[in-house]
């Protein structure tokens, strides 16, 4: 009987030791390279500086026109993750052809390691890089939220129907009828939980813009012109929003419609609404399909690619 067989184990566990280690020193170049400490630190202060400009200016307006802090929460994270998407796809447009332009990638190959191990590197790297930045935006904007005084039951009645609840940070609470104030809508937890459900699909959608720059980095030598592609397309994509007839044409198939959907549905959520997220999986499933078509147009280019330099 023939051994081979035996060592397929060993030898996946080696190639997945060394995805292991790639992927941490694509990670630690990540962290060192300006445009990812910019993204995140960006991300975050148009986030907070959008969300406390959006607070102030509804902050005299009427009842009916100031933000709760779970919609503030919700918005200015919106506001925010636009500006990280952004830099993200430039991220991943600069990830292979950073590599052609500062002419490393035979100097990399010509280590023991193989190509498509040396790619799902860049591509798990990519993930930590989205992930992080949104997180920062959700943090931040989860800072910017808590600021505004939530709302309590009290059996007290005013004009407002409810009474503000004590200063302090956080501020959220349970969602009340202000109609009746002794009514809780929907509980701290059940709020928070929707509201965090819907960040963690929004890593799909996020991810799709990143893994459009990756093919067009890996596309281009020229990480300049590879960059600057995947941003006017990013730019592109996000407008097609403003014209109804992309709208009614793509439907759920658009960009940006899980992104979109998604935020609408946590804004329900922070009102108390449970939120049927049936639409938004639909488009993040689609959003998966993109990114799994990228990176896997990404992965055979690459293979295949002639890298001498």
């Amino acid at each position: 009987m023939s051994t081979t067989p035996r060592f397929r184990p060993v030898f996946l566990v080696s190639s997945l030791g060394r995805v292991g280690r790639l992927t941490w020193v694509e990670i630690l170049k990540l962290m060192w390279h300006k445009l990812f400490p910019v993204t995140v630190i960006l991300t975050v202060l148009v986030t907070a500086g959008l969300g406390f400009a959006a607070k102030q200016l509804t902050k005299g307006a009427m009842s009916g026109a100031q933000f709760s802090n779970y919609s503030l929460w919700v918005a200015s994270s919106s506001f925010g993750l636009r500006v990280g998407m952004l830099l993200l796809a430039a991220i991943g447009a600069m990830a292979m052809s950073s590599e052609a332009t500062a002419r490393t990638f035979n100097t990399v190959l010509t280590r023991p390691i193989r190509r498509i191990e040396f790619a799902f590197a860049k591509i798990l790297s990519l993930v930590f890089a989205t992930v992080v930045v949104v997180l920062a935006s959700a943090l931040a904007a989860y800072a910017v939220g808590a600021t505004v005084p939530g709302e309590r039951p009290s059996r007290l009645w005013s004009s407002k129907g409810v009474e503000a609840a004590p200063s302090g940070f956080p501020s959220y609470g349970d969602v009340v009828d202000p109609d009746y104030p002794d009514t809780v809508i929907a509980s701290k937890g059940e709020v928070m939980g929707e509201i965090w459900f819907g960040f963690l699909l929004l890593t799909v959608p996020v991810l799709a813009g990143v893994s459009l720059g990756f093919l067009l980095g890996t596309l281009l030598d020229s990480s300049g012109l590879a960059i600057g592609l995947s941003a006017g397309l990013f730019v592109t994509l996000e407008a097609t929003k403003f014209i109804p007839v992309f709208e009614e044409l793509l439907g759920k198939f658009a960009y940006n419609y899980p992104v979109n959907r998604i935020s609408t549905l946590m804004l329900q959520a922070g009102k108390g609404s449970l939120a049927d997220w049936h639409d938004a999986l639909v488009g993040v499933g689609i959003s998966a399909i993109y990114v799994g078509v990228c990176l896997l147009v990404s992965l055979v280019v690459f293979c295949r690619r002639d890298v001498t330099l």
